[in-house]
């Protein structure tokens, strides 16, 4: 049998090609999925959004909830959100070891709003990259393109005094911001109001809550306990809490789960709860609460972000040292830092310089949230300390005055890889990557309390950041400090 002339065989290979292009899912760029989505929230018209639904959406999600329950959420977006002013879309690739994840963040202002709204979803993993589904939606400011010097630059540290006056008069926000290289301080600020009704300034010595930041301590002692063979890693919990309810399960859980939010032990904090934590006068009275809720998932299997987790470790940090938890972190943590200021205070004490926390009330300003705090801290969070004390925290932790080089090499182990919806976390500190560089720290967030401390350990540079508002502006200053710090733009 003769072959066909080349020129048909090249024909047919265009006209395959052309059928697979027209068949195969167009690839949209981050602009396109975010310009259409906000399209879809602004549109009126039921079929316009179903339309942009097939488009945005991957296939999988469109045939998991179906396309009237996406027409719908759109409908309810437009009646919250629009008509909204798009501004820009990006999108953040996070490699993991099982693979990369894809999360797209969409900016857009809602007509006559200060504050812009970040919609936030993760992407699917898989080419076209179009929407699994919609996670958070976030205020902040203005998104604003950074300038590419150093952070070791003085034109990169005077913009960022000029972006933090921005976030002053447009977004009304307070707090401070410290950040150092080595023993060298390449930037401090402190600004805003640690007291409106009184009209008290926020400065050096303002005391903000540091809400989670505070399960640093509470992980140090652990490892420092660990040191003095006082504890295993591996001990149960039912070493500790004979009665744990589930016996079966909580003798799985070890100290380490505990430590790395494995454990499946479910969160006290709920809705449900908060009426009664509100009237406990000592961190002690939680337990009952931590022994209702039982379990989420089997031990190790999961990554589920716990309070009750700390809440479990305080009680054992006192069994294992004799100590009541507050003293033993003060004795050997705190003094050891230096960190004089810092401590577990009662949130009313009239002599400390405590910032009041305040959250945004309706119609503009800020109510003081004071009444929604518990009284105090507890190993789960709610200490009180500065920029100059963290610093203090991150100088003794890395030079190994606290732990042991090979116990901080633990602490900054991601023990998540393997569990289902790993986020990767070690002993007590959380582990991110900016750019190319890691970091390891732990932020905290409560009603009117917003702090996060990150360590860059190749670059040898400390970030604090503190703020006493629920205000969105706080996420954009510490998101944009970490892009000049790591680089990233």
């Amino acid at each position: 049998m003769s072959k066909p002339p080349f020129h048909l065989i090249l024909i047919a290979l265009l006209l395959a090609q052309t059928a697979a292009c027209q068949n195969a899912t167009p690839l949209l760029t981050p602009d396109q999925l975010g310009s259409r989505f906000v399209e879809a929230i602004n549109a009126e018209d039921a079929a316009l959004q179903e339309a942009i639904a097939t488009e945005v959406y991957s296939e999988a999600t469109i045939q998991s909830i179906g396309i009237q329950r996406i027409t719908a959420h759109f409908q309810e977006l437009h009646r919250r959100y629009a008509p909204l002013d798009y501004h820009h879309s990006d999108r953040l690739e996070y490699k993991k070891p099982t693979g990369t994840s894809y999360v797209l963040h969409i900016y857009a202002r809602k007509k006559g709003e200060v504050m812009y709204s970040d919609f936030q979803f993760y992407l699917e993993s898989t080419p076209p990259h179009r929407i699994d589904k919609l996670v958070f939606v976030a205020e902040v400011a203005e998104p604003i393109s950074l300038p590419n010097g150093s952070i070791e630059q003085q034109q990169t540290l005077d913009w960022l005094d000029g972006y933090i006056q921005k976030l002053e008069l447009e977004n009304d926000l307070s707090g401070s911001i410290l950040i150092a290289k080595g023993d060298q301080v390449l930037f401090e600020k402190y600004w805003g109001f640690a007291d409106i009704e009184n009209t008290q300034k926020i400065n050096a010595e303002s005391l903000f809550g540091l809400a989670s930041g505070s399960k640093m301590f509470t992980a140090v002692a652990i490892v420092q306990l660990m040191e003095q063979g006082k504890l295993k890693l591996t001990d149960k919990l039912t070493d500790y809490f004979p009665d744990f309810p589930n016996h079966a399960w909580a003798d799985r859980v070890t100290l380490k789960h505990l430590l790395s939010h494995t454990s499946g032990i479910a969160e006290y904090w709920t809705s449900e709860n908060q009426p009664a934590m509100l009237r406990f006068e000592h961190w002690h009275e939680y337990l009952p609460l931590i022994y209702k809720e039982g379990f989420q998932f089997e031990p190790g299997t999961e990554s589920g972000y716990s309070n009750s987790n700390f809440m479990l470790l305080g009680f054992i940090v006192e069994r294992a040292s004799g100590q009541d938890y507050f003293q033993y972190i003060e004795d050997n943590i705190l003094k050891k830092a230096g960190m004089v200021r810092s401590g577990y205070f009662d949130h009313n004490d009239k002599n400390l310089p405590l910032v009041v926390p305040y959250a945004r009330q309706e119609g503009g300003g800020w109510v003081n949230n004071r009444s929604k705090q518990f009284r105090k801290g507890s190993p789960a969070g709610g200490c009180y300390s500065n920029a100059t004390d963290m610093l203090l925290f991150c100088k003794a932790l890395k030079n190994n005055q606290l732990v042991s080089s090979e116990s901080l090499m633990l602490m900054t182990t991601d023990w998540t890889v393997g569990t289902k919806d790993a986020q990767p976390y070690g002993l007590g500190l959380i582990l991110e990557q900016y750019a190319m560089e890691p970091t390891y720290g732990h932020g905290g967030t409560a009603g009117g309390v917003n702090f996060e401390f990150r360590y860059f350990p190749r670059m040898d540079i400390a970030l604090l950041v503190f703020n006493n508002q629920n205000n969105g502006a706080y996420d954009d200053l510490k998101r944009n400090t970490l892009k000049l710090i790591s680089g990233a733009r």
